[in-house]
């Protein structure tokens, strides 16, 4: 499983040093390493992405998370966050993409005080020692959460959620049509109702539609996340003795085992819409 690792510093130098740090670890396979970034803290509260090292399909999650904080950091300081619902829109959907706890923020802002640096990084990892000792070396501490992308779940409950209302809307539709046919005839009023109970189907299956595609959008992006990490794997386990090499398969069977939870959630989800779109 991936793990956000953040480590907070007072000045910019140490910041680099633990990025050489984790360099270096990634290097002797004793974690790998998917992405860093640097952020700062400002004097208002406000965060700043000091250094990005995100790019491509490795970092989407990495990406996600800084580019929330970034954006839930942005009033002044004490404003930021409660819990995570207290977010702005953007920032709130960034978070939600990589499950992060609010006990999690809540730790990170009160660690990264203004004038203080963070390094985050993505990585994997089987025991934290190696990680811990370089950064207790700097005189920090790192404070992790486990990556849960429970998007999938959202989806697949929202999908069901649409499939049901959808269901009972047509079924009221049939019932008022069965109506109109036997008395032969329908007020105005009646008109209206039945005009009405139509735009709501319809925007109902607007909404199965509109996360049908995003289903397939996040498939899509989860099988080009793990092709990445899989290509990243195989050439840090190129030149790694056996025992390493052992470990950095281990982490590729680990990361094929969520990408497998994450497809089947999104294929289902899939389905159900499907499902509930080829009835008239």
């Amino acid at each position: 499983m991936s793990t956000f690792a953040v480590t907070v510093f007072p000045e910019e130098k140490k910041a680099y040093e633990a990025l050489r740090a984790l360099q270096e670890l990634h290097a002797e396979g004793s974690v790998t390493v998917w992405g860093t970034d640097v952020l700062q803290r400002g004097e208002d509260g406000r965060i700043s992405i000091v250094k990005r090292d995100d790019a491509g399909p490795v970092g989407t999650g990495l990406g996600a998370l800084t580019g929330g904080l970034v954006g839930l950091f942005g009033g002044p300081v004490g404003g930021a966050i409660g819990v995570a619902v207290g977010a702005v829109a953007g920032s709130a959907r960034d978070l939600v993409h990589v499950g992060v706890s609010d006990e999690f923020l809540q730790t990170i802002e009160r660690e990264l005080a203004p004038g203080k640096f963070a390094v985050v990084a993505e990585i994997s990892e089987e025991w934290v020692v190696p990680l811990d000792t370089r950064m207790e070396a700097l005189g920090a501490k790192v404070v992790r959460e486990d990556r849960v992308t429970f998007e999938e779940d959202l989806i697949e409950k929202r999908v069901n959620a649409q499939k049901a209302h959808l269901a009972q809307l047509r079924s009221a539709h049939a019932q008022r049509r069965e109506e109109r046919a036997r008395t032969r005839a329908g007020s105005k009023a009646e008109a209206m109702m039945q005009k009405l109970v139509d735009e709501q189907i319809d925007a109902e299956r607007q909404k199965l539609e509109s996360l049908a595609e995003k289903s397939e959008k996040k498939l899509d992006g989860a099988k080009k996340e793990l092709n990445a990490k899989i290509e990243a794997l195989l050439a840090q386990a190129s030149g790694a003795t056996p025992e390493v090499r052992s470990r950095i398969e281990q982490r590729m069977s680990d990361i094929r085992g969520e990408f497998a939870d994450r497809e089947q959630k999104l294929q289902r989800a899939r389905e159900l819409t499907r499902q509930a779109l080829q009835y008239p």
